[in-house]
């Protein structure tokens, strides 16, 4: 009898631990249920039909296990949708108005106004809710967008970057006032004669610069290597010492070193050094630049090589080649995508006279079939360059430079729908993609204990799709709604006003 009571409690206990569901008591909460979950923290896929509750801006429960609710909260139904971590831009420039100088945006300051509102909501539109400003930003500009109802996390590099003194991009601002808006460049003895005496070269150390950085709340130093383009030649570029100092100081504050560099010269010198990330692809290079677009050169192989052996992180940025080719096309400003991410008068003066001045500036001697020669053959070599980095194992990054140059081929969001696309192109496969704008920028960025993947006590930035992102690309643009800091916004929500 005895034995039998006993057998009974088991038999009892198991069915009771079986069937009970974790108890959840909501007060501002967000139920996803039965929806496929794509998310990894090693590169490793394994989707599976769970479940998902937000309590706030924190994700609080994630299983394939439905859990037990109670007390506030709103239901998703997920059956037949994909969820994954919100998309990371670490390369954007949210400073400017896309096919703007400084006087355009001083004269036309609706279309400003209109730009600047609809900015954070075009990034949103296309799933990114986390960006990386590389570029000198203001507090006031961070505290601007900052005010917007709804925009993506941001981070930055401070209030500019760790250039070399006269060196790129400060080449391109007035001698006379181009040392105050670059208030973090590096003294170069090779530059002295060319500085100003008031700036005192103690205060223009690598360290005396990464110190500022990191006081302005910087989460990485963005730096450079370009000797020259389009006329530019000779530009002064920053010594071994420099750079192997500015990576030492960046890592003893706990930041991440990101340098520009588009050719086989900075490739390999960067590469050399060992710094955390490349910010742009190798797209340039130089001696071989005429070689078939299928054929990858010794010296380019070697330098790829170096870079995948140190892991460092890769960021193709292939749009930014698009970007510009694309000005040489009058049906871009045509796309019908364009308009959900637009404002409607800015894409109307993009077609006047005078919005068209940057295309004619880099296009006025060429035709546009000579245009998409010279593009074309620059964009294989990028393309063939991340296809071999991708193909052995190199750490991809995703990030576009949006934008680039003045040009308006880089709209917020709509370019990083753009760049998915390129890279798979390039033959990167869909699982990669995925992994570079997610838990690879947020590792790499130092920011995988919130964001990146989901997983229970992270930040609720999370992207609804009826579409699977490892299965095709274009799902990337049939995103339903998004979650930013476990608030709730329908995708149409964020288009832009007609």
């Amino acid at each position: 009898m005895k034995k039998n009571i006993l057998s009974l409690l088991i038999i009892l206990q198991a069915f009771s631990c079986k069937e009970k569901k974790e108890e959840l008591n909501l007060t501002k909460g967000l139920y996803i249920a039965n929806v496929t979950i794509i998310s990894t923290e090693d590169g490793n896929y394994d989707p599976y039909v769970g479940h998902l509750v937000v309590e706030k801006d924190k994700i609080i429960y994630i299983d394939r296990k439905e859990p037990s609710i109670s007390g506030i909260f709103e239901k998703l139904d997920g059956t037949g949708k994909f969820i994954v971590p919100g998309l990371i831009d670490s390369h954007v420039h949210i400073t400017e108005v896309q096919g703007m100088l400084p006087h355009h945006m001083e004269k036309y300051p609706e279309l400003t106004k209109e730009f600047n509102e609809q900015m954070p909501k075009s990034y949103l539109y296309y799933g990114f809710t986390t960006l990386i400003n590389l570029g000198g930003i203001s507090e006031e500009q961070i505290a601007s967008f900052n005010l917007q109802p709804i925009k993506p996390d941001l981070y930055h590099t401070g209030n500019s970057g760790a250039s070399v003194a006269n060196g790129y991009p400060m080449n391109f601002a007035p001698e006379q006032y181009r040392f105050e808006a670059a208030p973090n460049f590096i003294f170069m003895e090779s530059e002295a004669d060319n500085i100003p005496v008031k700036f005192d070269p103690a205060n223009h150390t690598p360290k005396a610069v990464v110190d500022r950085i990191k006081n302005s709340g910087a989460i990485a130093v963005k730096s450079y290597y370009e000797s020259g383009f389009r006329g530019m030649s000779k530009l002064p570029v920053p010594t071994k010492r420099i750079m192997n100092e500015l990576l030492d100081e960046s890592h003893s504050n706990g930041l991440v070193l990101t340098v520009h560099g588009n050719s086989l010269e900075a490739h390999s010198f960067l590469a050399e050094v060992g710094v955390d990330v490349l910010a742009h692809g190798l797209w340039n290079w130089e001696k071989y630049k005429d070689v078939p677009v299928d054929s990858l050169p010794l010296e380019i192989r070697k330098t790829l090589d170096l870079q995948i052996q140190k892991q460092i992180g890769y960021t193709p940025t292939l749009t930014v080649i698009a970007g510009e080719e694309a000005l040489a096309e009058d049906t871009f400003l045509n796309q019908p995508e364009l308009t959900k991410v637009v404002p409607k008068k800015l894409l109307e003066w993009y077609k006047t006279e005078e919005g068209q001045w940057f295309a004619k500036d880099l296009f006025s001697e060429y035709n546009a079939e000579e245009v998409h020669e010279i593009y074309g053959n620059i964009q294989a070599h990028a393309m063939l360059a991340l296809k071999y980095l991708s193909d052995n194992n190199a750490l991809i990054l995703f990030g576009t430079d949006t934008p680039s140059a003045p040009t308006y081929g880089n709209q917020p969001g709509h370019n990083g729908y753009w760049e998915l696309k390129l890279m798979e192109e390039a033959g990167v496969p869909l699982n990669k993609i995925l992994s570079s704008a997610t838990i690879n920028n947020a590792k790499v960025f130092h920011l995988d204990s919130s964001i990146g993947s989901l997983n229970k006590g992270k930040k609720a930035n999370i992207v609804l799709l009826s579409k699977n992102p490892l299965k095709e690309i274009e799902a990337y643009n049939t995103i339903e709604k998004i979650i930013i800091g476990g608030k709730l916004t329908k995708r149409e929500d964020l288009e832009a006003k007609k």
